[in-house]
């Protein structure tokens, strides 16, 4: 039997060891010349100021926006860092917020203009890479490189189940991942992160960890959680959970530690797993509070601790103006949820209607229960209970965080690429393959 048991200590120094590296690692690649990252810096600005913030790339769905102003906004932020000052001025994150974003940018890397807005809130921990990488190229070419990076490791871990008798699991994972829209991540670095670092999680786990028990994975998630923190913030951060231990309980239903093992074993490794992924998650959020309240002082942490609360219950609209009707906290739950669901089909931008997000959802929904109904001969809830765990996360996310879903949809919705894959497997295993097996025997 798997050993449940919570090394606090391991957790607790994995956790304080990565948070101490992604100190260093911000504070070191602060320190580099301004002057080294000009050339880049001017030509991503230049790309930026003649471009829209919330482009329509394809058609005209949601699921086609591209967010150039938060790629924007960090981008400015790198390149406003005084190398002379590397902490402080990191924490700070300053940038010139004059006029567009893409022209408070150009204005910074021109030198026309000084900080004048500083956004202490948004961790920007992606900085350890961008930073680097501007010295040797723009903006647009880093999206890309992300976007290959992720997609590159997604096709891996699709192989590697495909090699290990996983062949329904991939195919199912696959197409998940093609739900999520993917070729987006080439665009934004703002959809990309989170999704990166679910993908290099994934691929350290499958290369290393897991053959090993709980206790081993335990720290893992805690660092996995500060690292997600550090580098993503909100936006599908939730993915560098759910990603890693759907692999994991696939790999041990068949190979191992758990085979055979009960629906309570598998469910508290969920749990206790993903207690350390959030332990990790709120002590960088804790680091980073604590950073700005020394560097900026109490009424700028206060203002940030505030800001980013507001994402939990605060105050949603009918339309994008300060005018418009609010909505009700009902209303505002509600639409967490079917505004995310309305992104995984071709729904168009303007005024989104419940209706539309609601009836191919449940539609579907019932479609595949139906299959399983009908074509099954037994239903493996030792499997699939803890799965379904994971495919609630990124509902609960939306309940919880019901402001920012609400408003931010059209990033958040990726999150939901474990529920895809886990309910397209539960159809798959307890009803087609069911009825191709049965098939097979007819015939013999």
């Amino acid at each position: 039997m798997n050993n449940l048991r919570m090394p606090i200590f391991k957790i607790l120094s994995a956790v304080l060891l990565a948070m101490a590296a992604c100190v260093i690692l911000l504070t070191a690649t602060a320190c580099i010349p301004r002057s080294v990252i000009q050339k880049q810096s001017e030509a991503s600005a230049e790309y930026f100021v003649g471009r829209d913030g919330f482009p329509v790339l394809f058609g005209n769905g949601v699921n086609a926006i591209q967010d150039n102003y938060s790629d924007t906004v960090l981008c400015n932020i790198i390149y406003c860092i005084d190398p002379a000052h590397p902490f402080t001025s990191a924490v700070r994150a300053g940038y010139v917020g004059t006029g567009s974003a893409g022209e408070g940018y150009l204005a910074a890397v021109r030198g026309e203009q000084e900080v004048d807005t500083e956004y202490g809130r948004y961790w920007h921990g992606t900085m350890v890479l961008l930073r680097p990488l501007l010295t040797v190229m723009p903006i647009r070419w880093i999206r890309v490189l992300f976007g290959t990076a992720g997609t590159l490791i997604q096709l891996m871990l699709i192989a590697a189940l495909w090699r290990n008798d996983r062949r329904a699991a991939a195919v199912c994972y696959g197409a998940a991942f093609l739900l999520v829209h993917p070729w987006m991540f080439f665009v934004s670095l703002e959809y990309g992160t989170a999704f990166l670092t679910a993908s290099a999680a994934e691929l350290f786990f499958w290369l290393r960890l897991k053959d090993r028990p709980d206790e081993s994975l335990m720290p893992f998630f805690a660092v996995v959680g500060v690292v997600t923190f550090f580098a993503d913030f909100l936006t599908t951060e939730t993915m560098t959970f759910t990603l890693p231990m759907f692999l994991l309980i696939l790999w041990r239903n068949g190979h191992g530690l758990q085979k055979g093992g009960s629906v309570r074993e598998n469910c508290v490794s969920v749990v206790k797993n993903g207690g350390c992924w959030l332990f990790g998650y709120a002590a960088m959020f804790l680091l980073k509070l604590l950073f700005l309240l020394m560097v900026a002082g109490g009424r700028v942490a206060a203002s940030s601790l505030e800001e980013g609360m507001f994402r939990i219950g605060g105050v949603v609209r009918e339309a994008n103006f300060s005018t418009a009707a609010e909505v009700g906290a009902t209303e505002r739950l509600s639409g967490a949820i079917w505004h995310n669901l309305a992104c995984l089909f071709p729904t168009q931008t303007g005024k989104m209607e419940a209706a539309g997000a609601w009836i191919p959802s449940l539609l579907i929904l019932g479609i595949g229960l139906a299959a399983v109904y009908l074509l099954h001969d037994r239903i493996d809830w030792k499997r699939f209970a803890p799965l379904w765990l994971l495919a609630l996360i990124p509902y609960l996310r939306f309940l919880a965080l019901s402001n920012h879903a609400y408003i931010h949809f059209f990033i958040t919705y990726r999150a939901q690429m474990v529920s895809l894959a886990v309910f397209l497997l539960f159809v798959y295993e307890n009803g087609v393959s069911q009825l191709i097996t049965k098939r097979a025997g007819k015939k013999r």
